[in-house]
């Protein structure tokens, strides 16, 4: 029995291209600096409903993140910030009506889950099959079959070939879509960043957990 495991294992794994290991591994090394990461982003969400536009910021260094994300919907604006200073995750979500409140959620303790908008740079290691396309400016590179049922069907990831660095990731899950691309990327970052300062926040309910 353990022998037919490790076969299957060796066969799944061989579903992923060399190439394709050695272009993510290259990528996530691009997109990772002990000085901190500030990266801008585009999105695009697209469902049965709706369709929303909108940016994200994301600021990374070591185990700690924040991040913006400002969407548009319908002439509404949804606005969210999300961050972990090393003890703590707190997430600001402002009222879209004017008669609600802003809300103020903060948890102690290790950050449990990603940012929903957070991209994956370890696809390869969550799918079974790659598709590697490549262009005069990127790697292409089409996942599918999960590993896991928390994963999307299919993830297509671009990266530019000359740096390495990513330039879009696009996914599906259930009846919506997502696209993010990148318009900014920038190396090294204040620690102040991830100061997390309660009085930015005057008019928020606050829900302690």
């Amino acid at each position: 029995m353990m022998v037919l495991l490790l076969m299957l294992s060796i066969g799944v794994q061989a579903q992923i291209p060399e190439e394709v290991k050695d272009i993510m591994k290259k990528c996530s090394e691009k997109m990772k600096s002990d000085n901190g990461l500030e990266i801008d982003l585009k999105l695009h969400v697209g469902a049965v409903i709706a369709s929303m536009d909108g940016t994200m910021k994301m600021y990374m260094k070591g185990d700690k993140s924040f991040s913006i994300v400002n969407f548009k919907v319908k002439g509404h604006e949804m606005y969210r910030e999300t961050g972990y200073d090393g003890t703590q995750t707190w997430s600001y979500e402002k009222a879209v009506d004017k008669d609600e409140r802003d809300t103020l959620t903060i948890t102690k303790g290790a950050q449990k889950k990603k940012e929903k908008f957070s991209v994956d740079m370890g696809l390869d290691k969550e799918y079974k099959k790659a598709k590697l396309k490549t262009t005069d400016k990127f790697y292409e590179i089409t996942f599918t079959g999960p590993l896991t049922k928390d994963m999307p069907k299919k993830s297509i990831i671009r990266i530019v070939k000359d740096t390495y660095m990513l330039h879009q990731y696009e996914t599906k899950v259930s009846i919506a879509s997502m696209k993010m691309t990148v318009t900014k990327i920038k190396l090294g970052l204040s620690d102040n960043v991830f100061t997390f300062d309660q009085n930015k926040y005057p008019n928020a309910v606050v829900v302690r957990k």
